[in-house]
């Protein structure tokens, strides 16, 4: 069972490699907008990532299994990661992040 689950999450990641890979290779026609929304800076991505593990959501995701999505902790997690990236607490962490300069 556990041989199943690795070939299938191998195969999900090529499968999601390959389809990335293709998707970037040619830009959006003119006119129309950028299915995948706009780029990201450094320190926007450092942010979300800060908020996730604030929220504790990085801890559920441990090994190779995926975490009970379902579980009350989970859903918590996940609701108070979303709260805080749709909130100021996202551009307070832009700032600090561009501030560090990592």
């Amino acid at each position: 069972m556990q041989i199943i689950r690795k070939a299938a999450l191998i195969l999900a990641l090529s499968a999601a490699a390959t389809g990335t890979a293709l998707a970037q290779s040619a830009p959006p026609p003119a006119g129309l907008a950028d299915p995948y929304g706009p780029s990201l800076t450094r320190a926007e991505v450092l942010a979300d990532l800060a908020l996730w593990k604030r929220a504790g959501v990085d801890r559920f995701w441990r090994g190779e299994e995926t975490p009970d999505i379902y579980s009350p902790q989970y859903k918590a997690a996940f609701t108070e990661y979303f709260r805080l990236r749709s909130g100021p607490e996202y551009q307070a962490e832009v700032q600090r992040q561009n501030a560090s300069g990592r």
